[in-house]
């Protein structure tokens, strides 16, 4: 993770990025220095800033992890009988992050449904000024299995609540890639995924768009929020198998089209048992759900083009879930998503500067069972809006500014959203008869001393939370839950 890149003109790093598409590209959508040991390259290849990707490392994550320059007179051996076939990376593909916050909400806690002067049990916490350190520990075991076959295991301990450690956005895939032409590559790709939207290359999707990580205790995480962007970092337990196809085309191979599916069901099963309690809480909505109902497809359509320094994607992703309105019910709710998203990107290569400007829009039609139909949904029926624009740039890979602004619109639902949830203290989260509208934009700066460790200070200022925007006698106003964050990760 140390070492930086040579300053590559951009027709130089075009032709490296083809020589690399059309043997053996892989990447994944965090820097881990696992994937440095076993490529031999800076993070700087790959990313802008870890986890954010650039075609090189959009082309490393297509071949599923599986570029290496290690070893190869092993390889060249194997290939003359000289050894056996099974060809084991002599490096460790072990990585760690250790993020860590410290959060002040303007309201304090209280407002959030926090624990106020005591947890469940008589333990004291503070009401704000909250220290997480941890706030998470990710344990990632991820690379080249085979000269086809890679992984990206996730597991993340998190710090908030007690702690606990639990599988995250995690895949196995096995890909390869076909020269149809000199300048046409078509990569092919099988991959066991956990989480909606894990494989997508771009930033832009639920799992992977900015801001990339936030505290525990920050407003951020009560915005409601779809069916689809709750399963990021694997919340629920979901397992799915799926397919994926890119061809990259054209002079250069600067058109990319891009095609995933997949199809995801319960990965803990769905009869009475240990996990027969499992709930799900979509967003900060009151009651928590079960599990999924039936199988869920996901679909994924996207088109990126490339020219000079520029990168510019545009595509949609969709998913339809049917699911459990309560742990052990048979009601069931239904949620569909559908997205629009696109992401530009400037790279400039000799200073070592990059700009990446994201927008992601999901419609979400809701139908709800009878047990969550409230009186402003009386027909069962409803819809979740979510905007997201933000923008990142990175000056000499050192110095970062970051911002954003948000907005959730959809059908109220006291029943639904109301105003919690309640916690182990009977403390809620505040509320405006269900709604679920909320807007709010926020700053971020971010230093970046090595490429393998991050600071951030980031401001979000909320102009409408769940409904609410000036106070009332009874309900606190927006700007209540306007948040500091100081944030630190590391990366080893």
């Amino acid at each position: 993770m140390a070492f930086k890149i040579p300053k590559l003109e951009p027709r130089k790093l075009i032709a490296v990025t083809s020589v690399v598409g059309g043997l053996a590209m892989s990447a994944n959508a965090w820097a881990l220095p696992s994937f440095a040991r076993q490529t031999g390259w800076s993070c700087a290849t790959c990313h802008t800033s870890f986890p954010q990707l650039t075609p090189m490392g959009r082309m490393f994550k297509l071949m599923g992890f599986t570029t290496t320059n290690l070893q190869p007179q092993q390889k060249v051996e194997g290939k003359l009988g000289h050894t056996v076939g099974l060809l084991i990376p002599r490096i460790s593909q072990f990585s760690i992050f250790v993020q860590a916050a410290a959060t002040h909400v303007a309201g304090g806690q209280q407002v959030l449904g926090g624990y106020g002067a005591t947890r469940a049990g008589g333990s004291s916490v503070s009401s704000n000024n909250n220290i997480e350190a941890p706030q998470q520990v990710s344990l990632f075991y991820a690379g080249a299995l085979s000269p086809h076959v890679g992984d990206f295991l996730h597991i993340t301990y998190g710090g908030d609540n007690g702690g606990g450690f639990g599988f995250d956005d995690s895949s196995v895939v096995h890909t390869r890639a076909y020269s149809l032409a000199p300048q046409n590559t078509l990569i092919v790709g099988e991959d066991v995924n956990n989480t909606p939207t894990a494989m997508d290359v771009w930033n832009t999707s639920t799992d992977w768009n900015s801001p990339f990580y936030f505290s525990s205790y920050t407003a951020f995480g009560a915005v409601p929020t779809t069916f689809i962007a709750n399963t990021a970092g694997a919340n629920m337990p979901l397992i799915a198998p799926g397919a994926y196809v890119a061809d990259i085309f054209g002079a250069n191979r600067a058109n990319w089209l891009y095609a995933d599916f997949d199809v995801y069901t319960n990965s803990e099963g769905t009869q009475a048992g240990p996990n027969a309690g499992g709930s799900f809480a979509p967003g900060g909505s009151t009651p928590a759900m079960g599990e999924l109902a039936g199988p869920a497809p996901y679909i994924r359509l996207a088109y990126q083009h490339d020219w000079s320094n520029w990168n510019w994607e545009v595509g949609s992703y969709d998913m339809w879930s049917r699911v459990y309105a309560t742990p052990t019910g048979n009601a069931v709710n239904h949620f569909n998503d559908y997205d629009l998203d696109s992401q530009l990107q400037w790279l400039n290569i000799n200073d070592n500067d990059n700009l990446t400007v994201r927008m992601n829009f999901i419609h979400e039609d809701e139908s709800f069972a009878a047990s969550q139909i409230g009186t402003e949904t009386s027909v069962g029926h409803g819809q979740l809006n979510t905007l997201d624009l933000n923008a990142t740039y990175w000056w000499h890979d050192r110095y970062a500014a970051q911002g954003g602004f948000q907005d959730a619109t959809g059908t109220a639902n006291a029943l639904f959203w109301g105003q919690g949830p309640t916690n182990a203290a009977g403390a809620t989260i505040w509320s405006n008869n269900g709604s679920p509208n909320s807007s709010d934009e926020w700053v971020e700066a971010s230093y970046l001393p090595w490429w393998n460790m991050r600071f951030s200070v980031r401001y979000t200022f909320f102009n409408e939370f769940r409904g609410l925007k000036g106070a009332t006698a009874t309900t606190p106003s927006a700007s209540k839950f306007n948040t500091v964050e100081l944030l630190a990760w590391f990366a080893y």
